[in-house]
């Protein structure tokens, strides 16, 4: 049923290893989904991949049932699912992002007198990978592993506004955290617009009363948004007027620490 791909091993054995093709079909399947075109037909799928279009939906029902990639009900199309950002998150705890964080947020905490913290995304969520205390007396009630609603926060928005899957559409919309949240499609949508424009995101009040925040992505080696630091605090030490050199602060924290994980700015001018 399946090739059989002969392994070498010490001695100068061989061993058959079952269901290799299979496993090659699905990867090839995953990664004919390129950053510029993440939605894509069976039929461009199963040409990218070298498929037959019957091999292909097979593999791409299953990958659907276990949540590596959604259909559009209305379109038929194909993109990346849910699964593979929790895969992601795993991989980037796993990777060396935190020790090329931990200085930063160290130095966050202590210029600014703010909380600091390194996030990623994990579906809707974000979760906290590390974090340094300010001095403030409000902090938010958080540790390393906490989640939260990703479209209330600075975080989530700046890693949903640079990432191909954003959140499922609902007719409900938003769901409200406090009276402050982004509850509407259309809101969120320019807002996820403006981070992408200006380079870093707020959050004043969307998930805390009395609470705000700032954060700035951190990029890979290839540029892509794979983690979010941010700083915040009180609001009435993080005001209006004291934002940008916030705001600032936290830009270049990310960028150096997007530096430290193979990133350059001018490979993408």
């Amino acid at each position: 049923m399946f090739h059989m791909m002969e392994a070498s091993f010490k001695g100068g054995s061989t061993r058959a290893i079952p269901g290799t093709q299979a496993i090659q079909r699905v990867l090839s399947l995953l990664r004919a989904f390129p950053e510029e075109s993440p939605k894509r037909s069976l039929t461009e799928l199963s040409e990218a991949a070298g498929l037959n279009k019957a091999t292909a939906h097979r593999m791409l029902s299953v990958l659907e049932r276990e949540g590596f990639v959604y259909r559009s009900s209305e379109t038929g199309e194909f993109q990346l699912g849910s699964e593979l950002i929790v895969l992601g998150a795993k991989a980037l705890r796993a990777m060396d992002i935190r020790a090329a964080a931990r200085l930063e947020l160290l130095a966050l905490a202590r210029s600014t007198s703010e909380n600091s913290t390194l996030e990623i995304l994990d579906k809707a969520e974000v979760l906290i990978l590390d974090e340094e205390r300010g001095r403030g007396l409000l902090v938010l009630a958080t540790e390393i592993g906490t989640r939260w609603p990703a479209h209330a926060t600075a975080t989530g928005k700046v890693l949903l506004a640079d990432s191909a899957i954003g959140l499922p559409e609902t007719r409900e919309g938003l769901s409200a955290i406090t009276k402050h949240t982004i509850v509407s499609w259309d809101k969120w949508n320019s807002t996820l617009a403006e981070v992408l424009d200006q380079g870093y995101a707020t959050n004043i009040e969307e998930l805390e009363y009395g609470y705000a925040s700032i954060a700035a992505p951190v990029r890979n080696q290839q540029g892509r948004t794979m983690a979010a630091i941010s700083v915040g605090g009180s609001i009435e030490r993080v005001t209006a007027d004291r934002i940008p050199t916030l705001a600032k602060a936290v830009q270049e924290a990310a960028s150096r620490v997007s530096e430290q994980l193979g990133y350059r700015k001018a490979m993408e001018e």
